[in-house]
């Protein structure tokens, strides 16, 4: 190693082992989608049995809609939303007609929740991803790869 005149590192010659590195690099770049998959599943599993039952709409659509090298993709009914956040009353202040209305004052106002939220899809995921955690495949491509 040699250092410049402006005090950086330089290093001559070859690198060694990088075929080894590109092929461990290489390994680990496409361990997500197997994984991702299998975390999509299970996230799927966990999700049915928390979702309220009604018509089973619901329930039915909870699927894997894409698992990439990238990212996976559990998709619902819109409705799984509405669970999961509730709904609000409107924020507009309802005015009687007649009397009141003419002296503006509100002669009642609903504030809060129609519906309260059931959270249910951060801790599907949450617990998917501690069933199956990262960690040991990353490290099993990676030994598995040189």
């Amino acid at each position: 190693m040699a250092v410049g005149s402006t005090g950086h590192l330089s290093v001559y010659g070859n690198l060694k082992g990088g075929p080894e590195l590109r092929a461990r690099l290489k390994a680990i770049g496409v361990v997500f989608k197997p994984l991702g998959r299998a975390w999509a599943k299970e996230a799927v599993d966990l999700g049915r049995p928390v979702v309220p039952v009604r018509t089973g709409r619901l329930k039915r659509s909870i699927v894997v809609k894409s698992a990439t090298a990238r990212k996976a993709v559990v998709g619902a009914h819109y409705t799984a939303y509405f669970i999961d956040a509730g709904t609000h009353y409107p924020s507009v202040k309802r005015r009687a007609r007649g009397g009141l209305a003419a002296t503006g004052r509100t002669m009642f106002r609903k504030t809060g929740f129609r519906t309260q939220p059931r959270p249910f899809r951060a801790y599907i995921a949450h617990e998917a991803l501690r069933r199956r955690p990262l960690g040991d495949a990353i490290t099993d491509a990676w030994n598995a790869a040189a």
